[in-house]
C-alpha cells in the first residue's frame, strides 16, 4: 500500500495514508518514498503494551494441525486472522474526532486493501464518495465477487501436477484446495462484517461488505500475467503485479561486510522466510535439518536471515553467516548469489523473479503455495513441500540440483527478460486504471451479468438436467423401439 501510495503522489495527485497499526510491526520507516504525502498514523489504545510483537508472528504455522490441515484451518484460520484486526478497528469506526479529521479532507476517492475489511465501513460513515479496491495478493477466490470465474482448472490446488499430466487425485486436491481455500476467504470477510456492523449499530444503514468492495469500478490485484498462471479474465479484474518493482533504480551497493562475506566462496546461498513467520521460531527438526544442509555443503557460503540471537550461533559451521536484517534486492541481484531458499511471499517471489535468479521457494501458508507453483513452472525455481523440510537429504539434493543444473539459471534469466520487457509496464497500468476508476466510479458493465445469478443458473445445472433427461429419454426410447423392432424380425424370421 505503501508503494501504491508514492506511484499516485508521484502520478500528480494529493495522497493521504492512514497507516493503521494493528500490531507493532518492525522495518515500517521510510515506506514512504513522496514527500508530499501526508501520513497519518493510528494505534490502538493499548499500543504500548502489545510487547515487540513476537507472539503474533504466527510461529505456529510451521508445524500446527490446525494451520497446516486445510478443513481444520478453514474453520480456525479465519477468525484468528480477523480477531487480529477488530481491537483497532473498532476503536477506528467510533473515533468521531478522525472522521470530522478525515471528513473535512473531502477526498474523492478513498483505495483500500480488502484483507482488511473496516476502511471500507469507514469511509461508509465518512461518506467518501468514490471506492477502489485492491488485494496483494495474486489470485484468490475473493475476485469472484468481481465477476471473475473461478480458479479450478486454472490454478492447481498445493503440489498438484497441472495440465495433460494431472490425474484424478490431482484435480480432486485442486478441488478441495478451492473450496477450503474460498470458505477461509468468505469466512474472514464475514466475521469482520458481523463485528462492524454489530458495533456501528441499527442507527446507519450499512451495506454488507459484498457491496462496500464492490463500489469499485475495478478489483485491483497484484498478479502479473507473465508470471502468474494464465486464466479467463474479465474486464473488472486489473493485473498490476510488478509495479513495485522500480527497474529505473539502482540498486544499492552492497556493504562492505557483504562483500567480503560474498568473496568467501564461488557460490551463496541466500536464506529469508520473510517477517511474518521468523526462522528462529522454526521447530528443531527443520533447523537440524538446515543445520545438516550447510554441514554437507562446504563449498557453498549461506546467509541466512535468522532474527535471534540463542544457541544457533554456538552450532552454525563456518560458511554460514546468520544475519538478523539482509539488503534482499542487492544480494539477489549479485552474480555470486546462485540460489535463493524463500517462503514465497509474493513480495519475495516478485523480486526474484525480476532479479532473474534460481529460487527454492518453501511456502508455509496463506498464497504462497501458489506463489512457489506459479514460479516454478517457469522452470527457475522448485516447489518444495516444507513438511519434508526435516528430510535434509532431500534438501541437500534439491539446493545440489538447482545450483549445479545451468538450466535453472538460464530459466530464471528468461522469466527476468521477459518481466522486463513486457509490453505494458504495471505502474502505468495501475496509474491509468486508478485515474478511469474515480471518472467512473460507478461503472457495472464490466461484470458479467451472470454474476448476479444463484448456484444452479450460474453453472446452468438446470439446463443441462434438462438436456440430461431429453437424451436418456431419447436413448431409452431408442433403445426400446430398437428391441422392438428386432424381436419383430427374430420372429418373422422364424416363421419363414
Amino acid at each position: 500500500m505503501s508503494k501504491l501510495s508514492n506511484v499516485l503522489a508521484d502520478g500528480g495527485h494529493n495522497v493521504t495514508a492512514l497507516f493503521l497499526h494493528h500490531l507493532p510491526m518492525k522495518n515500517m520507516d521510510n515506506l514512504i518514498k513522496n514527500k508530499n504525502i501526508e501520513i497519518i498514523n493510528y494505534y490502538p489504545a493499548n499500543f504500548d503494551t502489545l510487547g515487540d510483537g513476537e507472539r503474533d508472528t504466527f510461529h505456529e504455522i510451521w508445524e500446527s494441525v490446525f494451520y497446516n490441515n486445510k478443513v481444520l484451518g478453514s474453520f480456525v484460520m479465519p477468525r484468528a486472522m480477523a480477531q487480529k484486526f477488530t481491537n483497532l478497528a473498532k476503536q477506528m469506526l467510533n473515533d468521531k474526532e478522525l472522521h470530522d479529521l478525515l471528513e473535512n479532507k473531502k477526498f474523492d476517492a478513498h483505495v483500500a486493501e480488502t484483507f482488511e475489511l473496516s476502511p471500507f465501513y469507514l469511509a461508509h460513515l465518512i461518506k467518501i464518495p468514490k471506492t477502489i479496491s485492491v488485494f496483494s495478493a495474486s489470485k484468490f477466490s475473493i475476485q469472484s465477487i468481481f465477476g471473475q470465474p473461478n480458479t479450478l482448472g486454472y490454478i492447481p490446488g498445493e503440489f498438484s501436477k497441472f495440465g495433460p499430466q494431472s490425474g484424478f487425485f490431482d484435480r480432486l486436491n485442486d478441488f478441495y484446495y478451492l473450496m477450503t481455500a474460498k470458505k477461509t476467504d468468505f469466512d474472514m470477510m464475514e466475521f469482520q462484517a458481523y463485528e462492524f456492523s454489530k458495533m456501528i449499530g441499527d442507527d446507519i444503514e450499512v451495506p454488507t461488505w459484498q457491496e462496500l468492495v464492490t463500489k469499485s469500478t475495478y478489483y485491483f490485484f497484484n498478479s502479473n500475467p507473465y508470471l502468474d498462471f494464465a486464466m479467463a479474465n474479465v474486464g473488472s479484474i486489473v493485473n498490476i503485479g510488478g509495479f513495485t518493482i522500480d527497474k529505473s533504480k539502482k540498486i544499492d551497493e552492497l556493504p562492505e561486510e557483504y562483500e567480503n562475506i560474498l568473496k568467501e566462496r564461488p557460490s551463496t546461498v541466500l536464506i529469508s522466510f520473510g517477517s511474518v513467520v521468523r526462522s528462529y521460531q522454526m521447530p528443531e527438526s527443520y533447523k537440524n535439518s538446515f543445520l545438516n544442509l550447510f554441514q554437507s555443503l562446504p563449498d557453498i557460503t549461506f546467509i541466512w536471515k535468522y532474527e535471534k540471537d540463542d544457541e544457533m550461533l554456538q552450532k552454525i559451521p563456518k560458511n554460514v553467516h546468520l544475519k538478523k536484517w539482509v539488503p534482499q534486492p542487492s544480494l539477489l541481484a549479485d552474480p555470486r548469489v546462485k540460489l535463493f531458499i524463500t517462503h514465497g511471499g509474493l513480495g519475495s517471489t516478485m523480486e526474484v523473479a525480476y532479479a532473474g535468479k534460481p529460487a527454492l521457494m518453501i511456502p508455509l501458508f496463506g498464497d504462497q503455495p501458489n506463489n512457489a507453483m506459479m514460479l516454478s513452472r517457469h522452470g527457475g525455481a522448485q516447489a518444495y513441500n516444507k513438511n519434508d523440510v526435516p528430510n535434509h537429504k532431500k534438501l541437500v539434493d534439491s539446493v545440489s540440483e538447482i545450483i549445479g543444473n545451468s538450466d535453472y539459471d538460464k530459466n530464471a534469466k528468461q522469466l527476468q527478460m521477459i518481466l522486463n520487457n513486457q509490453p505494458i509496464d504495471p505502474k502505468e497500468n495501475l496509474l491509468k486504471h486508478m485515474e478511469f476508476s474515480v471518472k467512473f466510479p460507478k461503472l457495472k458493465t464490466l461484470i458479467p451479468e451472470n454474476n448476479n445469478n444463484n448456484f444452479i443458473a450460474y453453472y446452468y445445472i438446470d439446463v443441462w438436467l434438462f438436456v440430461g433427461f431429453i437424451s436418456i429419454s431419447f436413448l431409452y426410447f431408442s433403445y426400446r423401439v430398437l428391441v422392438r423392432f428386432v424381436v419383430r424380425l427374430t420372429k418373422k424370421s422364424k416363421t419363414d
